[in-house]
Parts: C-alpha cells; sequence; structure tokens
C-alpha cells in the first residue's frame, strides 16, 4: 500500500529588525515579530509562537469537521481557546513548548452530541500538527446540541 506525502511551501523575507514577512503562493502575507516577551516583540503581529498555537487549533478543528462530515454530522458552531507553555527542557536546556491546553466549544445538530463525542479522540490523532510535535496536547471537548 502506497502512503500519500504531502509538500507545502513557504517564502519569509526579512524586512530588518526583527520584522519578516511570511507567504506561500499566493496567499496573504503574514507580518511576524517575536512575541512581547522578547526584544522587538510586538503585541500587534503574530510570532511564530502564535502561530505554532494557531496551527494546532485549526488543523484540530479541519479534523474534527471532516470526521463529522464522514459521519453524517452537521457542526453549527466551532470555536476553541488555547493556551501554550514554553519552558526550558531540562534534558538540553533549550526552550520548547511542553504543554498545549485547548478547549472546544462545539455545536452540532440535534440528537448528535453524543456521536460528535465519540469522534474527538480520531480528531486529535488526525491532527497533523498535533503529531508533528512533542508538547504535550490536551484537549478539553464542549460538545452541545
Amino acid at each position: 500500500m502506497e502512503t500519500k506525502v504531502f509538500s507545502y511551501k513557504a517564502e519569509l523575507q526579512w524586512q530588518g529588525g526583527r520584522r519578516a514577512v511570511v507567504s506561500s503562493e499566493g496567499r496573504s502575507p503574514i507580518d511576524v515579530t517575536p512575541p512581547p516577551d522578547f526584544p522587538g516583540g510586538s503585541e500587534a503581529d503574530w510570532s511564530p509562537e502564535h502561530l505554532f498555537l494557531a496551527s494546532i487549533q485549526s488543523c484540530t478543528m479541519l479534523s474534527f469537521i471532516a470526521h463529522c462530515a464522514h459521519n453524517g454530522i452537521e457542526v453549527v458552531s466551532y470555536d476553541s481557546k488555547v493556551e501554550g507553555r514554553l519552558a526550558r527542557r531540562e534534558d538540553d536546556r533549550r526552550y520548547a513548548f511542553e504543554v498545549v491546553d485547548m478547549t472546544v466549544m462545539a455545536r452540532v445538530s440535534g440528537g448528535h452530541a453524543q456521536a460528535a463525542r465519540d469522534l474527538t479522540g480520531k480528531a486529535e490523532r488526525d491532527c497533523f500538527i498535533s503529531a508533528s510535535t512533542t508538547a504535550e496536547v490536551h484537549t478539553d471537548w464542549r460538545i452541545i446540541e
């Protein structure tokens, strides 16, 4: 059985100082700076850390929505909040995300809340971004009808 291989591209252009613009094949560019905790950081721009957390959120959402669609479950609304803890690792003293805590609030069509809850494990398992990190990703699913 052949395995699919996916490939993605992005470009980065340094803007001077600690600023850059990232883009990918005609998509809207995104300004990137360090988070406000670091020199040159900005409250207004996306940081790599914020983009990482947003990637986990959006990937989990897309996985959940796909599993629901495959099972005939209509998702009426979906929102999530995430917080990640970045700390120095004991083994190599490098900073890395250790834990990511995400809360998902989803509403599904009547009579499907339990079936949707049963799909959350698959949604977590099939998120490519979560699978690509060593951080522990914890998701608190709150699914209602």
